[in-house]
């Protein structure tokens, strides 16, 4: 996803995006909150968005803007190339992906049961930077 990500940002001039662990850690909770609670939504868990990016200690700073892709699916509905593919074509999800304020990203995928489907890919992206 990272690749992809990145590919599709250098064919508009715009830099990569770091994986940095703090991200990536909130990617993979935000993932388990919309598993366990079985609730596909930016506040899985009645928790806010920035929920897990704050408790994983990247909002610290005075400066910082923080934005978060997420998407499920199962069996090819739920691909690294079928999720990109929805994200681009949707415009909120585009501008996350290709946001120039943007330098950092944390993903994760987790695979369980959600909304009584077995086998479900749930992908979490979560961007971010620091003045």
């Amino acid at each position: 996803m990272l690749c992809l990500t990145n590919y599709a940002r250098a064919q508009l001039g715009e830099q990569s995006l770091e994986p940095v662990a703090t991200l990536e850690d909130s990617a993979a909770e935000k993932a388990e909150d919309i598993l366990r609670c079985d609730s596909f939504s930016h506040y899985a868990c009645g928790r806010e968005f920035t929920y897990w990016i704050r408790a994983n200690g990247y909002m610290s700073t005075e400066c910082w803007k923080v934005g978060e892709n997420l998407a499920w699916g199962t069996g090819e509905y739920g691909t690294v190339s079928s999720i990109f593919r929805a994200w681009l074509r949707s415009p909120e999800h585009r501008e996350n992906l290709l946001d120039a304020d943007f330098t950092q990203v944390g993903v994760d995928l987790l695979v369980g049961n959600l909304e009584g489907e077995r086998g479900a890919h749930v992908w979490a992206q979560q961007f971010g930077s620091h003045c």
